[in-house]
């Protein structure tokens, strides 16, 4: 699946840690919607983008996974995973040509 609209990256902000990358803001030019602090992460060869996210709250409390991790709540979701993976590879390619450094390194 090709991805339905022009993805462009406005800027990216490097944050390393784990799989993450950085944060990018996202610009989808056909319906000028930018889209802040998707996620940019890189295991070994493979890279994705990851929608933001809220922490999940609950009476005023973060909630935590078992292992401490704060636990999010989606705030958009695709209806199909092929839309996903356009639109995750479409922000990859749009990260890398506005910061090819971004990655650190050159895997694919």
């Amino acid at each position: 699946m090709a991805a339905a609209f022009a993805v462009t990256c406005a800027l990216f902000r490097p944050w390393p840690q784990n799989t993450l990358r950085g944060f990018a803001s996202i610009r989808l030019a056909d319906i000028d919607l930018i889209i802040h602090d998707i996620a940019v992460h890189q295991l070994g060869n493979v890279r994705w983008a990851q929608l933001p996210a809220k922490p999940q709250v609950r009476d005023g409390a973060l909630v935590k996974h078992a292992d401490g991790r704060i636990q999010h709540i989606r705030m958009l979701e695709f209806g199909s995973r092929a839309a996903r993976s356009a639109f995750s590879a479409a922000v990859v390619a749009a990260v890398l040509e506005r910061e090819p450094a971004a990655f650190g390194g050159d895997a694919a």
